[in-house]
């Protein structure tokens, strides 16, 4: 897809994301100077936008792409004396989700996500103190879906939002204890928790349009998982009793399709589709990858599409170079 040749000097800290077409969008810095938004599928590299555009001075987050090539992205803006914002450009248009002339003094951390229908969640900091969670869509109102005036102390990760406009996220409890919601913008559902079965939940809870939740979690009994929340059923993907010492995380898509980081007994860290170690590998630390070593990678909810591709920023550690790529897990 694209890697530190001649245009590019970085695609880091920020993961690429795709859509169910398999296009994919990332963030990279150029050579040349300055930063900038790309799309591809292989094929030309596409521009969406620059700093060297005038508007923009920064990017600082990972760009998600929906299936109307629509992408949004937090970004600081060189126009109206700076400020940060949150943004979505179409067609080579950039418009203003949320900013920080409003009732925001932060936008972020991580990264935006967005459905379908344009619809993007994220989370920002507030001017009159605390923080929250919001979804907004092109120059409409901002819904609140969560803040630090109720019963969060504060969030994690990134808030996934699906194409019912359901908003997932993980947040901490003022009484102490974690969890894991999911709301419209009236009303909270917890999803998971640490009061009862679990004692940490991991940091980015990935959903989909079913209703299903995926995320990593260690238990109360000892050990820990991969699990699923469906309809408020709890179901063990993967856990510690299986081949794997240690969790980090786990993405899902519409078709149910489930990736997960982990580590095997006594192995690396790595990408696996199943309880296999072997079988079910996709990548992991130190294996060969275009005659070098990966040396590290990273993905994250935006980074699985509905036809099971990954896009996963690669680097490899004898040359040093990282890349963007969508890997095809199944044919």
């Amino acid at each position: 897809m694209a890697d530190t040749g001649d245009r590019f000097s970085d695609f880091t800290p920020y993961v690429a994301s795709l859509n169910h077409e398999g296009r994919v969008a990332f963030q990279a810095t150029l050579r040349s100077g300055g930063a900038g938004l790309f799309t591809g599928n292989g094929g030309p590299i596409t521009t969406l936008a620059d700093t060297t555009s005038g508007l923009v001075d920064d990017f600082f987050s990972h760009p998600d792409i929906n299936s109307q090539d629509v992408v949004s992205v937090y970004a600081d803006l060189k126009r109206g004396g700076g400020g940060s914002g949150v943004f979505q450009i179409s067609n080579g248009q950039m418009t203003t989700i949320a900013d920080t002339t409003g009732p925001f003094n932060r936008i972020g951390p991580l990264g935006p996500t967005m459905n379908d229908s344009g619809v993007v969640a994220f989370r920002a900091g507030l001017k009159a103190g605390g923080d929250g969670i919001f979804i907004g869509r092109g120059s409409g109102p901002l819904i609140t879906i969560a803040d630090t005036s109720g019963p969060f102390s504060g969030f994690q990760g990134l808030p996934v939002v699906n194409n019912s406009g359901t908003v997932v996220f993980r947040a901490d409890l003022k009484e102490g204890g974690r969890g894991i919601y999911q709301g419209h913008g009236e009303s909270l559902t917890t999803i998971a928790d640490t009061r009862d079965l679990f004692s940490d939940i991991g940091l980015f809870p990935s959903a989909n349009d079913k209703g299903s939740v995926v995320f990593s979690a260690t238990l109360q009994a000892g050990g820990a998982g991969i699990f699923t929340v469906t309809e408020g059923q709890i179901t063990t993907v993967v856990n510690t009793n299986s081949r794997f010492e240690s969790f980090r995380g786990a993405l899902i898509n519409n078709r149910g399709t489930i990736i997960f980081f982990a580590t095997p007994r006594g192995g690396e860290l790595g990408i696996y589709s199943g309880p296999n170690p072997i079988g079910d590998k996709i990548i992991s630390m130190g294996d060969p990858l275009f005659g070098s070593t990966v040396a590290d990678f990273a993905l994250n909810p935006v980074s699985l599409n509905d036809v099971g591709q990954i896009a996963i920023r690669v680097r490899w550690l004898t040359i040093g170079r990282s890349s963007s790529a969508p890997i095809r897990l199944y044919n």
